[in-house]
């Protein structure tokens, strides 16, 4: 498959933190859902939140040895801009199989090669999370029912060793139930606000807990 070619300027791009990515309306992303990748858990874009957690990671550089596993990728934005900027081992992790065409497409177009499985947050056990030194997620605690799923999820990366876990929000209930819960459990957690004018006037809590 022929890698696109994307032009300076060109309609429905975001170009940003050294990377491309293609909106909803772009051509390719329009050729992908004709192609019937239609994805069902809400990875029909790129969600917001994965800009501030970049610009963590850009003040808390990763290493080329390191290892992010990217939780609820979507389109993968997140797993783009860590494979391009640090080097990096990235392996982006979904539900819903129908996202990796978008991403694939998006590794293509910045030249990066990310690892991708599907599975749910409750079958990345202790084991699969051996090796991973940064776990991190955008927009992924939208339901209730996924705050005690993501929690437990962040008790077995922090068993297996992870050293930092980082999931941003832009401010929905079952986020702040996630934080509490943290909290109330003991664990080195905290909430920070994080702003950025680029590519747009953003805002978005990250919830942070250090091994």
């Amino acid at each position: 498959m022929s890698v696109p070619v994307i032009r300076a300027g060109e309609p429905h791009t975001i170009r940003t933190r050294g990377i491309t990515l293609l909106r909803s309306g772009h051509k390719e992303i329009r050729r992908l859902k004709r192609a019937n990748h239609t994805p069902s858990i809400h990875g029909n874009k790129v969600w917001n939140s994965s800009f501030l957690i970049m610009d963590h990671l850009t003040r808390n550089k990763l290493g080329a040895d390191d290892h992010l596993l990217d939780i609820g990728c979507g389109w993968g934005p997140l797993s783009i801009f860590t494979a391009k900027r640090f080097g990096c081992r990235v392996t982006a992790v979904d539900a819903d199989a129908d996202v990796f065409p978008y991403l694939d497409l998006h590794a293509q177009i910045n030249k990066v090669d990310i690892t991708t499985e599907q599975l749910r947050f409750e079958k990345l056990t202790t084991a699969r999370l051996k090796d991973v030194t940064v776990m991190a997620g955008a927009d992924i605690c939208f339901w209730d029912e996924l705050t005690p799923v993501l929690y437990n999820l962040i008790r077995r990366a922090l068993r297996a060793g992870v050293k930092q876990i980082i999931i941003a929000d832009p401010g929905r209930s079952p986020f702040y139930a996630l934080a509490e819960k943290c909290d109330q459990g003991g664990l080195n957690s905290r909430v920070v606000e994080r702003r950025s004018k680029t590519p747009k006037n953003l805002c978005a809590d990250l919830l942070i807990i250090d091994n």
